[in-house]
């Protein structure tokens, strides 16, 4: 189970749910082993990142580190995400060490929702 504040942010599932429109691109991202699951809908301007809503399905740690993308992102220019992911999380308690391929897993999505903009 995800520490204190993660667990608070996995729990009020900030940004769950999709965005819509024409400027809307989308990633996902499965892990091999554990079968979490991430969707990324992803709004940018230029390389900024304007909004970001998620889907996700697996442990809480998957959970809490989308939740923490979508509050933590948006504002932001696309190649400095997996820093301020990182220092949020950091921020937020940490995870332990079999939780860590959360960070990976919605990295990897939002990659790939920027890639099929």
């Amino acid at each position: 189970m995800v520490r204190g504040r993660l667990r608070e942010v996995m729990l009020a599932a900030v940004g769950a749910g999709d965005l819509e429109g024409d400027d809307v691109c989308r990633g996902s991202s499965s892990h091999p082993v554990c079968g979490d699951h991430v969707e990324i809908s992803l709004r940018m301007q230029g390389d900024d990142v304007i909004d970001l809503r998620w889907r996700a399905a697996g442990c809480p740690a998957t959970m809490a580190v989308t939740a923490l993308a979508a509050g933590a992102l948006p504002g932001h220019a696309i190649d400095e995400c997996p820093a301020i992911l990182a220092k949020a999380i950091a921020d937020h308690d940490g995870l332990a060490r079999h939780e860590r391929h959360a960070e990976a897993l919605v990295l990897r999505a939002l990659t790939a929702a920027h890639e099929n903009r």
